[in-house]
This record gives C-alpha cells, structure tokens and sequence, in this order.
C-alpha cells in the first residue's frame, strides 16, 4: 500500500510538473543565491550553455565540506552519547524501583524504568533537533552554495542524517540490540560496574510498542501545539511592532489597518520555508513503516495527525503568515529519494523484527518440532543454572546448555530467522519492483503530450542559429584584459 501510494503520488507530481511548464526545469536554469553572488569577485563568472549568460561562478571549498561533514559526525556521536544515558538511567531507575519499599514495586520496576526513559528520550530529541536546526542552517549557509537547490539539498541531508539517529535511535537499540549482549546468571556483562539491561518476560516486542507510541504521539502532540502557537504569537508580535510604528493615538491609521485588507496582511509575520513541514512528514512516514510490525496503529495515528495538520496547516497560511513566494522547482526534490531509501529501510527492519525481536518464528519452529502444540515453549525455552550468585539454583529465558554455551536449538533458531529475513525481504523487493513496472512514473496520455512538445520544440530548433561558443571565450577573455586596464588606471 505504501509503495503503491508513492507511485501514485509520482505521477501526480510529475503531471503538474508538466502541466505548469517545470517539466523541464533543471538545476542550470536556476540564478545564483545572493548571498552567493555577492561573495564572488569579478572574476568568478563562468558561461552558462542553456540560459545563455555569464553567472556567477566558483569552486566549492573542500575545508568546507570537511568541516560540515565532521560536524554532522559531531552530532550524531551526541545522539549516541545521550541514547547511552538514558539508558543507564533506565537501569538506575530500575535498580532503584526493585528495592523500594521492601520489593513490592519490583512487577513495576521494568514498566516504569521504561516509560519514564521513554518520555526522557522525548524530551531530548525535541531540545536536540531545535539546537541541530539551528547549527545545520549556520553551517550550511557558511558553506555558501550556489543555488536555492543546492543549499536546500546539503541543508536536508544534513538534517536528515541527525534526525534518523535522534529519533529512531531509541527505537534500533531496543528492536536489535537490548538484551543480546547481556549475558547469563554468573556471566552478566557489565560496563564501568553496571549491569547491562535486559527485555522484560515478555521480550522487547512490547518495549519497543511503548517506546514507539510516546516518542511517535508525544512528538505529534507537541507539532500541533508548536504550529498552533508559533504562527499565532509571531503573527501578534508583527501587528504590535506595526502598531507601535503607526503610534498609539493614531487612531486613524490604525482603522484603516484594520478595515483594508492589504494592509492587514503586511502586519502578518513573513512566511517561512516548507522544509519543517516535510520534515516531519519524513519522521512520521519512519515511524509508522520502519516499526509497523510492533506498534501496528501507528499508520492509523499518522492519518489522524494528517487531518488534524490540513486544518492547522489551512488556518496558519491563510490567515496568520503572509503569501509565500514562489520558487521554481520540478518536484520535491531529494525528500523523495529519502522516502525511497527509507521505504527499502522498512522493509528490512520489518523482517528482522518480525525475524529476532518477536517469537513468530520460535513459536513456528517450536509447533513444527512438536506436533503443532505450544503446551511446552515455556518450559523448553527456560535454561538451568545450579552456580548464581546467590549459590542457589535458577532458571532463565535463553538457549543455553549447563555450562554456559549456546544450544543446538539456538543455532537452530538462528539459521531459520535469517532464512526467513532473506526470503521477506526479497519477497517484498520483487513485489516493489512489479509494483514500480505496473504502474509507471508517467501516464499514458502525459507522454503522449510530452512527445509532442518534443515534436514542436525540434522543429523549432531547426530555426535557431548556432552560437559561437568560441567567440563568446574570446569576449570573455576580452572583458577580462579591459577590467585590468580599468583597474590598473583607476
């Protein structure tokens, strides 16, 4: 559905795009930034074939994009850093829960451990993505690219690359990672003297379903706070520096602000660009594709947050911000590549949650070695240990043999979880694939009418007289000995 969804909305796109004349709109075409331009000496021009002009033109510095790249690195190794920490925190607030009250919290420690670090984790992604948005834009306009594409492409990577880690990181640690490493009784392993942290007896499946729905609703409540409040205090600051400019006894000026409409709209606040809005279309597409399999509501709760977003999105541009300009562009651009890999990147994490993180294959395995019952999984999957801490005998959830060393059950379990991640995910490639060769990127009759063009746009040509490129280099070459001499008598 997913796929086929993108599809459809492909093609939508690129009929519009033909349909307003920006079929053929390229990156060539586009003027220079001006913050770009005015950083460029005289003498940094090049010749532009296709709009037929001298623009604006230097070398992109590589200390630059060195830098940029390392603080990227920078930033997600944060990310990392504060994921760890809340998770030490977990197992703090774990440790702590099992020895109140003489134990009787202990059924809650697990629970608790888990949602405050979850609401934890919420609250620092949101003060983390409002610090990198700042730091990404800085550096990004440092680097000074030449067109509006350019910049808004390095500037969405960038912001990508910190918000896959800011957000999903959580979720990865628990899906792929929390309790496969954390040994066995009289084998923990610990980091600096602290236990590493376990999935509850039900396994992480639930964890992860928790994780998911307070970082997933939490961060669409706050949005639609945030998009509801923003406009409206920046549109009320704007109509104050306005009326305090007009004066307080201008009674006059102030009636006519309000009973003239275009002078009601200049005290809007200035439009911002959409790159927050497709942002967070982006994290919410992740949220409810990439961990689908544990919190199976999530595409509800996305379609619930798009229809409330139309509403406020409708009131905030038509009644708080002022008139967006234009742009030209031909589609959206990179955001779609994004939904590309990150479509391929679901499908992936699905199988290997449905693989490793749930029991859908052990349960399978377990039925199919044993007449189709379950009345023995419990038991079967719980390994003996006579030497604990304690010195007193137990029992644990794992595939292990009494002294320590994975079973053959184990190896196993493990060579069918990742047949079966092998077979998913080709499986579904190879239906995206038929998918994508069904339904093609541009409709029957658009091509039609795009060959057409093509037809006119050929005779045309015919017509045109060939430019000298040549004799252009050798004006260019002139120009620059007059600039010289100019400069050498100025």
């Amino acid at each position: 559905a997913v796929v086929s969804t993108q599809s459809t909305g492909k093609r939508y796109q690129i009929t519009l795009a033909f349909l307003w004349s920006k079929a053929d709109f390229k990156v060539n075409q586009e003027p220079a930034r001006p913050e770009y331009a005015v950083t460029c000496e005289d003498d940094d021009v090049r010749y532009n074939p296709i709009t037929l002009r001298w623009e604006p033109y230097r070398e992109q510095s590589v200390f630059k994009t060195i830098t940029a790249i390392s603080v990227v690195i920078i930033t997600v190794v944060v990310v990392i850093i504060t994921l760890i920490s809340i998770i030490i925190y977990k197992i703090a607030v774990y440790s702590v829960f099992q020895r109140m009250s003489g134990g009787s919290l202990k059924p809650y420690a697990s629970t608790m451990a888990s949602v405050s670090g979850s609401i934890l984790q919420l609250i620092a992604i949101t003060v983390l993505s409002h610090v990198y948005a700042w730091l990404a834009e800085k550096i990004t306009l440092w680097e000074n690219y030449r067109t509006e594409t350019e910049y808004q492409n390095n500037l969405t990577v960038k912001r990508f690359i910190f918000e896959f880690f800011n957000y999903y990181g959580s979720c990865f640690y628990i899906a792929f990672i929390k309790g496969n490493f954390a040994g066995y009784p009289g084998h923990y392993t610990r980091i600096f003297g602290i236990r590493l942290d376990t999935c509850g007896p039900g396994g992480c499946l639930g964890e992860l379903a928790e994780n998911l729905a307070i970082i997933f609703l939490g961060k669409q409540i706050l949005n639609n706070i945030q998009e509801l409040l923003i406009p409206v205090l920046k549109s009320w600051w704007s109509r104050r520096k306005y009326n305090a400019y007009q004066g307080k006894g201008d009674k006059e000026g102030f009636a006519i602000s309000l009973t003239t409409p275009w002078e009601a709209d200049n005290d809007l606040a200035a439009q911002e660009n959409l790159f927050p809005e497709y942002l967070e279309m982006v994290i919410q597409y992740g949220f409810a594709t990439m961990f689908v399999v544990a919190f199976p509501i999530a595409p509800l709760f996305a379609l619930i947050n798009n229809v409330v977003e139309i509403r406020l999105d409708a009131k905030k541009y038509t009644e708080l911000f002022k008139r967006p300009m234009p742009i030209n562009c031909m589609s959206i651009g990179i955001w779609y590549t994004i939904l590309d890999y990150m479509a391929s990147i679901a499908i992936i994490t699905n199988a290997f949650v449905i693989a490793f993180t749930s029991d859908f294959i052990s349960q399978i395995l377990w039925k199919y070695n044993h007449d189709n019952s379950l009345s023995t999984y419990v038991k079967g999957h719980l390994s003996n240990f006579t030497g604990s801490e304690g010195d007193n005998p137990c029992k644990y959830w794992d595939y292990r043999e009494a002294d320590g060393q994975a079973s053959l059950w184990w190896w196993k379990l493990k060579a069918v979880q990742f047949i079966f991640v092998v077979v998913f995910e080709h499986f579904v490639f190879t239906v995206v694939r038929l998918i994508d060769i069904l339904i093609p990127d541009i409709p029957e009759k658009l091509e039609a009418l795009i060959h057409l063009e093509d037809s006119f746009a050929r005779e045309m040509m015919k017509e045109v007289i060939e430019i000298d490129l040549d004799g252009l280099e050798a004006m260019r070459d002139r120009i620059k000995i007059k600039r010289k001499q100019r400069a050498k008598y100025s």
